[in-house]
């Protein structure tokens, strides 16, 4: 099967137990959801890195931004202070003071030396005005008031204020509180000679002689121009919106031009602006926005500035895009490689069941081909050995049915010369019955009996008192022929007659006693068989107190039951191996006997065999002749 017929069949195909497509899910797992949570928190971090980079670097910016302005300011101010440093203000004001006798409105002049006196004065005064307005970039007019009002000023290109006797009252006001220290005035639309309105904020102080007492005041008015020239560089930069506010919270400068000389007091996004600087988020208009501020410890003034969340994100959300189709790519490929690997790994274990299904229908000549030495091959070795010991079994069950059919025919075949022998030992027990030969009548009923108990082909298993009824009958032939010098003894356990054991159990291990440890130099042998339980096993002990064995002899005897040796050339031990063969395959190898011997002090044998088993099926045979 190619590749991408294995890929088919591993999504169409829905085993629930399919290895490989478990070592995919895995793999799936194991891929993705550390690719996925890294590029997730890749982007994130990403984003919060940009962002505190935007804020770092936006403040960075205010801050040489505010730091222009408060230079620029300060220059104002002390532009504000020079007339109080020029004797030829100083003595044109007191001249003009001179001039103007009434206490709130201006006298006409008297004469004509008094209208010379006045323009020698306006000369006097303006010529300084000239020098002040050059002094600072971006001023665009200064004005002095004597102490009644009357302004001098010098004529510009750009127009001057309109209605200046409007604002002096509030001017004056100003200087007179401030006691000779600057006022700073927030940013107000005002109306020009040329007929337009501008923006401008203004400085005014009291001018203060020699002898510390006031002679006039100085307005020094700059437009808003000189600000938006300092912030068009952090505009071009943010692509945001700056606003700047005084401490009363009116707009001195909005580079949207929409609220300036207003009053945002009332502002939400103004109410977060706590302490000297810092950064929140703020919706306005529906969209996000990162509101950056500072606040100049000079002025008071607070500049905000807003960065749209599209603007700021918008190199954060390329890159997102790429990071993401960088993990879409890898985690294609990734996978790509997982089924190559799933599939090279998982194909000799589809080998094995492909071929285990074969067995399944009774093909037994399946191999599987071992062409690599990693596990999957051990497997595969496994299951070629597995094969053939499996083929061998079968081989060796075959040949043991066809030995067992072919002993059974023989078995059969010659069923007919036991019965015969059985009714020729029938008819000569009744023939010694009628010459009153009782003794070898008995002899010839025991011995029938014996080989009737030997043929019949009915249970293996068989209640114990049956043995003891075989062997009383073989003991009793025993002391016909030897005297009456053998003494059996049977368990006195009438528990333990119901008790079923195998046919012919005790006889041969009887008969290996008679013919191995019968001394003929004593008189009697005394033969006793015993019963006990050890736990879930009958214990049945055959003792005798015959001539016993040697260690050698002992030993032999252990190894030839243990290791299934062929007796010894005395014949020795080839009833016990019988029985003990019989025990293991009928109920394991932890059972069958135990033999244990002294020279001359007889011999004992134990035979242990489980309380439960099961009853071999009879198959049938002779029936009784």
């Amino acid at each position: 099967m190619n590749l991408r017929g294995y890929i088919t069949r591993l999504w169409k195909e829905r085993p629930a137990g399919r290895l490989d497509r478990k070592l995919f899910v895995v793999f799936l797992f194991l891929i993705i959801l550390p690719i996925g949570l890294i590029t997730y928190f890749a982007a994130e971090r990403y984003t919060a890195t940009i962002e505190n980079n935007t804020v770092a670097y936006v403040s960075q910016l205010s801050s040489k931004m505010m730091g222009k302005l408060d230079d620029y300011v300060t220059d104002m101010m002390k532009i504000s202070i020079i007339p109080s440093y020029l004797n030829e203000i100083q003595s044109g004001l007191e001249m003009s003071n001179r001039h103007y006798q009434a206490e709130g409105q201006p006298k006409e002049p008297a004469s004509l030396n008094e209208s010379e006196l006045k323009l020698q004065i306006t000369r006097k005064v303006e010529r300084s005005i000239y020098f002040m307005n050059n002094i600072k970039e971006g001023t665009s007019n200064v004005y002095l008031f004597d102490l009644f009002g009357n302004p001098y000023y010098v004529v510009k290109s750009g127009g001057n204020r309109s209605n200046l006797q409007q604002y002096y009252d509030n001017w004056r006001k100003l200087a007179t509180e401030a006691g000779g220290r600057p006022v700073l005035v927030s940013t107000q639309e005002i109306a020009v000679s040329a007929g337009s309105k501008q923006y401008m904020f203004t400085v005014v102080r009291d001018i203060i002689d020699k002898s510390y007492h006031s002679i006039g005041t100085i307005v020094v008015d700059a437009n808003i121009g000189v600000i938006e020239n300092i912030v068009t560089d952090l505009e071009e930069t943010t692509h945001g919106t700056t606003f700047i506010l005084d401490d009363n919270g009116t707009v001195i400068y909005d580079s949207e031009k929409k609220y300036l000389s207003r009053s945002m007091t009332d502002n939400a996004a103004l109410a977060q602006a706590t302490g000297n600087e810092g950064s929140f988020r703020h919706k306005v208009d529906g969209e996000e926005q990162l509101v950056v501020y500072r606040k100049s410890e000079q002025t008071g003034w607070l500049i905000l500035i807003t960065v749209p969340e599209r603007q700021l994100m918008q190199d954060a959300l390329k890159t997102r895009k790429i990071t993401i189709a960088a993990a879409v790519g890898v985690t294609s490929f990734a996978l790509i490689i997982s089924l190559i690997l799933i599939y090279a790994l998982t194909r000799p274990l589809r080998s094995i069941v492909h071929l285990m299904k074969q067995v399944q229908t009774g093909k037994l000549d399946v191999v599987f081909p071992v062409r690599r030495r990693d596990e999957a091959s051990l497997i595969g070795v496994s299951f070629n050995r597995m094969m053939a010991r499996i083929k061998q079994l079968i081989d060796d069950i075959y040949a043991i049915e066809k030995r067992k059919k072919e002993a059974e025919l023989e078995r059969l075949q010659h069923q007919i010369n036991p019965h015969f022998i059985y009714n020729t030992l029938e008819t000569i027990r009744m023939t010694a019955v009628l010459h009153n030969d009782q003794e070898v009548g008995d002899m010839v009923q025991l011995l029938g009996q014996q080989l009737r108990y030997s043929i019949h082909a009915g249970s293996e298993v068989v209640e114990v008192k049956r043995e003891w009824e075989h062997v009383k009958a073989y003991i009793e032939l025993l002391n016909y022929r030897y005297g009456e010098r053998f003494v059996l003894t049977l368990p006195d356990d009438p528990g333990a007659d119901s008790i079923r054991v195998m046919k012919l159990l005790f006889q041969p291990i009887i008969e290996n006693a008679v013919n191995h440890g019968f001394d003929e130099n004593k008189s009697v042998l005394h033969l006793t068989i015993t019963y006990a339980m050890d736990g879930m096993n009958h214990v049945f002990t055959v003792t005798d107190d015959g001539l016993g064995m040697s260690a050698e002899a002992l030993a032999r005897l252990r190894s030839m039951l243990d290791q299934a040796q062929p007796p010894g050339t005395d014949g020795r031990g080839v009833g016990l191996r019988n029985v003990h063969e019989r025990l293991q395959l009928r109920y394991g190898r932890p059972y069958g006997l135990t033999v244990d011997s002294e020279e001359g002090r007889g011999t004992a044998v134990r035979i242990t065999f489980p309380a439960e088993h099961v009853e071999e099926p009879r198959t049938g045979g002779l029936a009784n002749a």
